[in-house]
């Protein structure tokens, strides 16, 4: 009983690890999104420089987990959650990824000549957004349905992504003097897209811990 109680504890300290670490994404990519208006370059390095924090993170997570199913023993419910904690993580990294990715080409737009972009552009990173917070509340909460509800929006990110591509296309063939800066911000909303992949992911996560069920 006590080997159960202790591995119940280690259990629950990782997936308190994982809200951690995805509370301080969700902060990092608020900062992200600001920095594309503001376009601080101190900041912009910061956020790169941080992401050897997210990369320790995922690498002590995962370090955990196979502590736990080496050591342990796990039941089916118990592994089920510990593999899904071990992909979350991973989605986790690659998002952190992105957003220093974001912010190397936000530094690069700071030195060049301001652009118009179609205002859409903001709802695809705000439709972005509230797909990571609410999936890292559904992770906490364990809620499949909201996870569901994520997976579903994540469509309506794609059809910001191919329209803005299809449209920065145009922009440039109107403005090749700036150029650089289109492809830029393409490359961006590139990031932002696959973020939005990365939260369906962690999503599909949830659903299989909490329901048993895999896409």
């Amino acid at each position: 009983m006590a080997i159960r109680v202790n591995y119940t504890n280690e259990l629950n300290s990782l997936v308190n690890d994982v809200r951690v670490v995805g509370a301080q994404l969700e902060e990092t990519f608020n900062k992200v999104i600001k920095n594309l208006d503001d376009k601080d370059v101190a900041l912009a390095k910061s956020i790169r420089k941080d992401d050897k924090i997210f990369n320790e993170k995922e690498h002590n997570i995962m370090q955990k987990c196979l502590t736990l199913v080496l050591t342990q023993a796990p039941v089916a419910t118990d592994w089920r959650e510990i593999a899904s904690i071990m992909e979350m993580i991973i989605d986790i990294e690659r998002i952190a990824d992105h957003c220093s990715d974001i912010s190397k080409y936000t530094a690069v737009l700071s030195e060049l000549e301001d652009v118009e972009i179609p205002d859409y552009f903001a709802s695809m990173i705000e439709a972005t957004r509230a797909m990571l917070k609410d999936c890292l509340a559904c992770f906490s909460e364990n809620n499949a349905d909201l996870a569901r509800k994520i997976i579903e929006r994540d469509e309506v990110v794609d059809k910001y992504f191919s329209r803005y591509r299809k449209d920065t296309i145009e922009l440039i063939k109107a403005n090749l003097d700036k150029t650089e800066q289109y492809i830029d911000y393409l490359l961006i909303a590139k990031y932002i897209e696959r973020i939005a992949d990365h939260t369906t992911n962690i999503a599909e996560w949830v659903i299989y811990i909490a329901k048993n069920e895999l896409k």
